[in-house]
């Protein structure tokens, strides 16, 4: 007989039952999911330890090696890039680039010099946990964004900033882990580039691999199934094909040692952008949208759930005071520092830089990258990330955790102060084209 609480498919199942809790429940308090899930998580995690600490720190980091923080990221990322409006990245492909330079530049020093501070870290570290601590989340932003009904032309640029700054955020913190401890695995492609070039003309050099080669590998394979499928008609079997390409993408470049997320935000958007959104096409976006969601429930939950009771005294106050320095101090320098360089940003309003400033969560990649420095330091034994590796890892999550939950809350109030409202007009073209959606699903599902 198995005992509750022994088998780790009784705990699989609740997190699939308490995710699609948070729906009903989200929609009684006019919220988004994001703060429930994460509250779920603490309730079954530390407060009740239903859900254990093993297993939710085994499920977000190391389930099939890459750990469903990772695989959740790359369903969430493939599906919301279908959405990718090419219009709008163009408009706004200057102050994209230069948030995803000048901007995480800026956050990796800044956030970094004040956990040295607070904390007494050599900087180097404080460096490393800038780096990690850098980009911004694109699974909280999207369906907080579809909630409240922001306009393309103001949530262009944070969409944008947070499916593209994921390679730089790699490339940050493989170079101070370099710095710290050259013969990690971890860095092995930056270390063989650098020995080549030199360190300076490695940066570049790997940044530009770290994005090309996944761009193009994506741009190939959406475009590879598309013509294919004019060939072939894989029908309802395109949804497994099309999962089949992206589990893929992710094995094979991560094993290059290359962030797969630009390859797999390139084929969502070729997909979502060029396929000839037939029937089945349509049942691909249906199926991706539902699995997305699961993955969301799923990584927030775990997050909560990782927290654990003695962390809450020991670096709760720290994580609280870190998180309100990045949030209001760090970001607001970054966002205010980038958008000064292109000349299209100069035509934003006030109203709108001071919403981007305010507006970028931290989260998964975040935390999945926390677990790097710890991992290294005992493979190595190196002292410094020994030390350090663990602390790095439990304030990030206290950031990730309090970012997510104050911005879900704050950001709706903040819009309606500083973006205009929608226009009658726009607003029910929004809730037109969302009911369109749900006719057209449900017309699939009867078919």
């Amino acid at each position: 007989m198995v005992a509750f609480g022994d088998s780790e498919f009784i705990q699989i199942s609740l997190l699939l039952i308490i995710a699609a809790f948070s729906i009903p429940i989200a929609r009684k308090a006019s919220i988004v999911e994001i703060p429930i899930l994460i509250g779920f998580g603490l309730l079954f995690g530390p407060l009740s330890n239903i859900i254990t600490l093993t297993f939710a720190t085994n499920l977000l980091n190391n389930f099939a090696t890459f750990g469903m923080g990772v695989l959740g990221l790359t369903i969430i990322l493939y599906y919301e890039s279908h959405n990718i409006n090419f219009r709008v990245l163009r408009k706004y492909s200057g102050s994209i680039i230069s948030l995803n330079t000048v901007g995480m530049v800026i956050t990796a020093v800044m956030a970094g010099m004040f956990f040295s501070f607070l904390t007494g870290a050599p900087l180097i570290i404080g460096m490393l946990f800038g780096a990690i601590i850098s980009p911004t989340d694109p699974s909280t932003l999207l369906p907080l964004f579809k909630k409240i009904k922001i306009q393309d032309n103001y949530s262009g640029t944070l969409v944008g900033e947070s499916l593209f700054n994921d390679p730089l955020a790699i490339i940050l913190v493989t170079l101070f882990i370099t710095l710290i401890y050259s013969g990690s695995s971890y860095s092995s492609l930056f270390v063989t580039i650098s020995s080549y070039t030199g360190l300076i003309p490695a940066i570049p050099a790997f940044l530009i691999i770290q994005i090309l080669v996944p761009a193009v590998v994506g741009i190939s394979l959406g475009f590879a199934v598309i013509y294919l499928n004019k060939l072939l008609d894989f029908e309802n079997l395109i949804v497994g094909l099309m999962l089949g390409v992206v589990l893929f993408e992710l094995t094979i470049l991560y094993g290059m040692g290359i962030t797969p997320f630009p390859a797999i935000i390139a084929t969502g958007a070729v997909v979502g952008n060029y396929s000839d959104r037939g029937i089945f096409w349509s049942r691909e976006s249906n199926f991706q949208e539902n699995l997305s969601f699961l993955s969301q429930g799923v990584i927030f939950i775990l997050m909560g759930a990782i927290v654990t009771i003695n962390d809450f005294y020991v670096y709760f106050l720290g994580g609280l005071i870190l998180t309100l320095f990045i949030m209001f101090v760090t970001r607001p320098t970054a966002v205010f520092a980038s958008l000064a360089i292109p000349p299209s940003s100069r035509t934003m309003s006030l109203r709108t830089k001071i919403f981007i400033a305010i507006s970028g969560p931290k989260g998964v990649v975040s935390v999945v990258q926390s677990s790097v420095p710890l991992a290294i330091g005992i493979l190595s034994g190196n002292k410094l990330l020994l030390q350090w590796g663990s602390v790095i890892e439990a304030y990030v999550i206290f950031i990730v955790l309090i970012s997510m939950v104050l911005q879900t809350l704050y950001t709706p109030y903040a819009a309606g102060k500083l973006l205009p409202k929608l226009s009658e007009r726009g607003s029910r073209a929004l809730d037109q084209a969302s009911s369109d959606s749900s006719t057209i699903q449900s017309s699939i599902s009867r078919a």
